[in-house]
């Protein structure tokens, strides 16, 4: 769900209260707006739901970000900021399965730096792991800028394709949503 702000869908009701009457297990939010300096603990921190922030970590703070919050009932067994492995702290905490491609750690980082993706990785019941991609991808024309965010919102998609056909060939259920920006 692109909120536009997440300080803007808290203003006519709390966090809280949006969650709750959604009456959802898992709520995926994009285009949060915040960043970690702005994050306020009624936001962050829920009574039985576990939360997840993304925040954009260049020049342009509050802008961008995902946010994704789970109900205790659906913990995810691992939660991975970012989708090219280059913001965890160690590899052994990611979701992993990174496929094939090509980008050098600039590019890595710089598609991980805008605050643009979540992954959370739940247990099923049958023992299967269900994986979910939050994403918020980069909206860009031809005509911008020489083109040069086209080429950053391309990388954008092919890496965050080839992520999806990598967890799937290990054996893993995934749910991509978001705003596409397609």
């Amino acid at each position: 769900w692109n909120i536009n702000g997440v300080r803007a869908a808290g203003r006519e009701t709390s966090v809280r209260k949006l969650l709750d009457s959604l009456e959802a297990d898992i709520i995926c939010l994009q285009e949060t707006k915040v960043s970690r300096d702005q994050l306020d603990e009624p936001t962050a921190i829920l009574d039985g739901y576990f939360s997840f922030f993304s925040f954009c970590k260049t020049k342009r703070q509050g802008y961008s970000g995902v946010a994704s919050f789970t109900r205790v009932s659906c913990c995810p067994a691992l939660a991975e900021e970012g989708m090219t492995g280059c913001l965890a702290a160690s590899q052994g905490d990611n979701v992993g399965c990174y496929g094939e491609v090509d980008l050098s750690q600039a590019d890595s980082a710089a598609l991980d730096m805008e605050g643009r993706t979540i992954i959370t990785e739940h247990r099923l019941q049958n023992g299967e792991s269900l994986v979910i991609i939050n994403v918020y991808c980069p909206r860009a024309s031809v005509c911008e800028d020489g083109g040069k965010r086209m080429d950053f919102k391309m990388m954008f998609h092919r890496t965050l394709s080839e992520r999806c056909r990598a967890l799937i060939s290990s054996g893993k259920h995934v749910l991509l949503l978001g705003d596409m920006n397609a």
